[in-house]
């Protein structure tokens, strides 16, 4: 286990493998604000709980949980869906993370991984540390972070639900990111 430092950047990652698109998605969040971006997304997560589903969830729900994240201080937001179906799980982990690697806020970081299934995460980590090499200086524990693998967690849900819906910015979580990329893996990453 790493701690996180003004030095030291925390990549939340969420790998979701479990649907037809394998999905990850990365919130980028600065060493310095980490204990505060911690606070305030755990706290937003106590008082409305995070659905299952984005678009299944009542509208009021949606501008809760939009207004209380709000003020988590992120750097960036990556979420990449792997559309190619002749991708493995865990070589769509890997091809994703290298792109999100490339495209991602540079310096050194602590990840937070999550994992759907939870199972996959021995695997995705021995992976994480082939990609990022000498970039990642460890991982969080699993009870580390909790409100924003939370975070992590519904934003790769919003972003899965959302692709092709329009919604106003009081529900869309994807508003609470000053900066965010949400696509496909690219083929040059193959």
């Amino acid at each position: 286990m790493r701690e996180v430092t003004e030095e030291r950047m925390l990549w939340l990652l969420h790998s979701d493998t479990s649907s037809h698109h394998p999905q990850l998605t990365l919130v980028a969040i600065d060493g310095a604000d980490a204990s505060r971006a911690e606070r305030t997304a755990r706290t937003a997560f106590e008082r409305t709980p995070a659905p299952r589903s984005w678009l299944e969830s009542s509208p009021l729900v949606r501008r809760r949980l939009v207004g209380a994240c709000r003020t988590v201080p992120t750097i960036e937001l990556i979420h990449l869906a792997d559309v190619e179906p002749a991708h493995l799980p865990e070589e769509s982990f890997r091809l994703c993370l290298s792109q999100i690697a490339e495209e991602g806020p540079g310096g050194r970081f602590v990840v937070a991984l999550t994992t759907v299934p939870q199972d996959n995460r021995a695997t995705a980590a021995e992976a994480a540390r082939g990609v990022l090499r000498d970039r990642i200086d460890g991982f969080a524990s699993p009870e580390q972070w909790v409100g924003l693998r939370a975070l992590a967690a519904l934003t790769n849900v919003v972003c899965r639900e959302t692709a092709t819906v329009d919604l106003p910015d009081d529900e869309d979580l994807l508003a609470v990111y000053d900066r965010y990329t949400v696509g496909e893996l690219t083929s040059a990453s193959d």
